[in-house]
């Protein structure tokens, strides 16, 4: 609670009137004043408005019959602003208010600051929509909460609240439609002026004009000493009781902020005025356990027992609670005694069987200290502590097979929990005792990988996976599937880790991390936001993970980026909708609402956006964004510099490498981009970066080079497809006509389409046009292709007449060359085919075309067409 109204204060600080000097002429005298809201001049507040907040008055308190209020309205979430009181300061007075709050949906709170002394120092009552109160005091711009927020039943949003506010020296006391709601000392401010303040937390659904809208509907302020005494006074002397449900509240309040003495003084007030009761006294007995004050404990707790049942504290909860005093003063004997009679009367608990299991195992019973804590871990499965402690048991008796099992079910339950501390107590154990279990080893795979030890990771995985073929354990473990699968990204091998993140998601078909980050795979990988795979694999990830949940954020946010790259700006704007709802402000939804701007038509409003200090582009992402976005501009020098800003922030980062060298080639600047290039490849090879090396290699005349580097793509990714047709149009430049035409087989053995089907049809013609050659008839236009260099045929002898199509020869006059068909129109008394143009006789000089006859002498058709 204060971490976020720290948060609010530092990063979403706004108000609405400005600052002005506060001097001694301010000091309010003694007086009773209620405020004016008839018009601005009568009402005591600097009545303004800003860009983004409204401040107003408006009649019939907010709509409603009756007299005017004080309007502060705010045009977003996630921000705070007040309306400053503008005439005097006060000290000691007896302020009430009537509030009423409308959060249009959302979350919220609205209040009255006291004791302003500027915009950093000042005293903050709020009353929010979920019916909670909260006092806090700011600092110096520090704020600490003095009464965190507390549960109260009425809300502002239900309907006008009043609050009231009696601060007399350092006694601060808050009541609520007339009820006391809570009292602290702080004497960190004496005087000050008064505010109306709003807060936005959360928004509300889309649509509304302003995020949420406060009016103050009553204000009156009493500074006459003896009023303020004696409004003071009825609530301390007893004169007006307060509501033991209020004091109890109070205490609990002061309890979760580990306030622990001020929570007991509000239970001692408490029973000043009325009886002890179960929740009160449980609740006194674990506070004085936080103090050490094990008496004070065992006499509440004693005193909690004596009493009747019939309230919301059962008797079994009295007696967990008395187990754990006995235990911290370090009776066990006793303690084991106490159990053993609590068990034959009430069920067991995981609480009374834990403790029943420690106290054995300190007082050396081993033997029933093991079922103990098998017992407790029977109740509560999340709770791995337990089965380790039974396994550290049965591993103290010799009991290994117990000792593994317990230590597996420990280490499953510490996994569920992402308590990858306490795992990591357990791998030696582990491996110790299940050297040839496969669970053991995958545990201790997945502990290294979270602790980033990817070595010791796939060293652990493939002994895993290894013992679990050789001793025919069931299925695969689809997290193994998973986390193999991330190492191979890890290491530029995205391809290759495909069709494990597809083996995993087709084992946990309703884990949606798994299919959001196949879909995120095949994306990177080929760049197709069509692909319908993709979208299959994208949409199963966002109907079974939680909504609003982080992952699911990620996962709309990926719909965003693959709607965007197709044009789709309706379904990028829901998308992206609901990532930031999820995820926040985060760089890469801000990144997504970049480009979202740019392909509406706004650059500007794309680079403002982005344009921010580095305390939000932590990790560069915005610059590099904003890199990308001027690349497509052809603002090359603009996205030379914010592609600089990007490596200043993460001079590592692979992608910003690969995008700035990329903008250097186009700026036609090889040398520096190869630096890059060359850095990026040193830090994580990857087919991409390989690709750009080759190309540079290429644009200064090192071909040697280039090959060197698309060999080395193709070894981490063999089936990558710019560097298999790279590799083949480098080979077709050299005239290595045999080696081209195996990649042509390589990628003729891929599924591709697109762009990438056409790019491999050209790089065939290229290797035809360079090989081979095609002779017409010139007749008729038929063609046969034939080598550019064949090897001679040997003697042909025929003993039919070859069909139509098969070349009749060529004329070693002329030079042109005929079909049969075209050809045995002009035949010669000897027989012999001649040239229709000469008379010659034609001859098969060309050793291509005697190689088709050939052909077709032995049974083979001969390669026609205009191909």
């Amino acid at each position: 609670m204060i971490g976020f109204l720290k948060h609010i204060l530092s990063r979403f600080f706004y108000r609405i009137s400005r600052s002005r000097a506060r001097n001694a002429g301010d000091e309010a005298r003694e007086e009773f004043w209620e405020a004016d809201f008839s018009k601005p001049g009568k009402s005591r507040f600097d009545i303004k408005s800003e860009n983004a907040y409204d401040a107003y008055l408006v009649k019939g308190a907010g709509g409603k019959a009756g007299k005017a209020a004080l309007a502060l309205g705010l045009k977003k979430s996630a921000c705070l602003a007040w309306v400053e009181g503008s005439a005097y300061r006060y000290g000691d007075m007896a302020l009430k208010a009537r509030l009423r709050l409308d959060c249009k949906g959302g979350y919220g709170a609205a209040g009255i600051m006291f004791r302003m002394i500027d915009d950093g120092t000042y005293y903050m009552v709020l009353l929010s929509s979920r019916g909670h109160f909260r006092l806090d005091v700011v600092r110096n711009n520090t704020p600490l909460a003095l009464i965190g927020w507390t549960e109260w039943d009425v809300s502002p949003s239900a309907g006008a609240v009043e609050l009231t506010i009696i601060a007399r020296a350092a006694r601060l006391i808050l009541l609520i439609d007339g009820r006391w709601a809570g009292e602290i000392d702080d004497a960190s401010i004496d005087r000050g002026c008064l505010g109306f303040v709003l807060a936005s937390y959360e928004a509300g659904p889309a649509g509304e004009t302003r995020a949420a809208e406060a009016f103050l509907e009553y204000l009156s302020v009493d500074t006459r000493a003896a009023r303020v005494e004696e409004a003071a006074w009825d609530l301390s002397s007893g004169k007006n009781p307060v509501p033991r449900e209020s004091r109890l509240r109070l205490a609990g309040t002061f309890a979760a902020m580990g306030q622990s003495v001020p929570a007991l003084v509000q239970l001692q007030k408490l029973w000043e005025n009325s009886g002890r009761g179960r929740e009160d006294l449980l609740l006194a007995a674990r506070l004085a356990q936080i103090l050490e004050r094990y008496d004070e404990a065992e006499e509440y707790i004693g005193a909690a027992l004596a009493l009747p049942g019939g309230d919301t504290v059962s008797s079994g909860v009295l007696a967990e609670e008395k187990a754990k005093i006995l235990y911290a003063r370090g009776r066990r004997a006793e303690l084991q005694d106490y159990i053993a009679e609590v068990l034959k009367t009430h069920k067991p608990s995981v609480v009374l069987l834990s403790l029943l299991g420690h106290a054995l195992w300190e007082c050396g019973n081993y033997r029933e200290a093991g079922p103990a804590y098998d017992g407790a871990f029977e109740l509560d499965k999340t709770n791995g502590l337990l089965a380790a402690n039974a396994a550290n048991v049965y591993d103290l008796l010799g009991e290994r097979e117990k000792a593994l099992d317990r230590y597996l079910a420990a280490g499953r339950s510490y996994l569920e929990a992402d308590n990858y501390e306490d795992l990591g107590t357990l791998i030696p154990k582990l491996l110790s005792l299940g050297r040839d279990c496969w669970e053991a080893h995958a545990l201790a795979g997945k502990w290294a990988f979270s602790v980033e030890d990817w070595e010791g990771a796939d060293r652990e995985f493939k002994l895993a996976e290894t013992l679990r073929k050789k001793t025919g354990s069931p299925a695969k473990d689809p997290a193994l599937c998973f986390l193999k699968g991330l190492l191979l990204i890890r290491e530029g091998k995205r391809r290759k880790a495909l069709p494990l993140l597809e083996e995993a998601a087709r084992l946990a078909p309703d884990y949606g991390l798994f299919h959001f980050r196949l879909a995120e795979t095949r994306y990177l990988l080929d760049n197709k936001p069509a692909d319908p795979q993709l979208r299959s694999d994208l949409e199963k990830a966002l109907s079974s993970l939680d909504e609003a949940g982080e992952t699911w954020g990620w996962a709309n946010n990926l719909a965003a980026q693959l709607s965007l790259a197709e044009g789709d700006t309706d379904a990028a704007a829901n998308y992206l909708e609901k990532a930031a709802a999820a995820l926040g402000e985060r760089p890469p939804v801000l990144v997504n609402r970049a480009v979202y701007q740019y392909l509406c038509g706004s650059l500007d409003k794309a680079l403002a956006i982005l344009d921010t200090d580095t305390n939000t582009d932590t990790g560069g992402l915005m610059a590099n964004c904003a890199g990308n976005l001027l690349v497509r501009a052809g603002q090359f020098e603009q996205a030379n510099d914010w592609y600089q800003r990007a490596l200043v922030i993460a001079p590592d980062n692979q992608e910003f490498l690969i995008n700035h060298a990329s903008c250097l080639i186009e700026m036609g600047r090889y040398g520096e981009a190869d630096t890059l290039l060359a850095r990026a490849h040193s830090h994580a090879p990857s087919p991409a970066v390989l690709e750009l090396i080759t190309y540079v290699a290429v644009k200064k005349g090192e071909y040697y080079r280039a090959e060197s580097a698309c060999n080395a793509a193709l070894e981490l990714d063999g089936a990558h497809v710019p560097s298999l047709r790279t590799l083949g149009w480098l080979f077709c430049t050299a005239r290595r006509w045999d080696e081209a035409g195996e990649i042509l087989t390589r990628l003729e053995a891929l599924p591709l389409s697109g762009e990438d089907a056409e790019h491999r049809e050209e790089l065939r013609r290229r290797i035809l046009d360079g090989t081979t050659r095609l002779i017409p008839c010139a007749a008729c236009g038929r063609t046969w292709r034939v080598p550019l260099d064949p090897p001679p045929v040997s003697f042909l002898r025929l003993v039919a007449m070859p069909p139509d199509e098969i070349p009749a020869g060529t004329c070693p006059s002329c030079g042109t060359s005929y079909c049969i068909g075209c050809a045995k129109e002009h035949v010669d008394t000897g027989g012999r085919f001649t040239c229709p143009a000469c008379g010659k006789p034609l001859k098969l000089l060309n050793e291509g075309l005697k190689k088709i006859v050939a052909d077709w002498a032995a049974g083979t058709p001969p390669e026609t067409g205009p191909s």
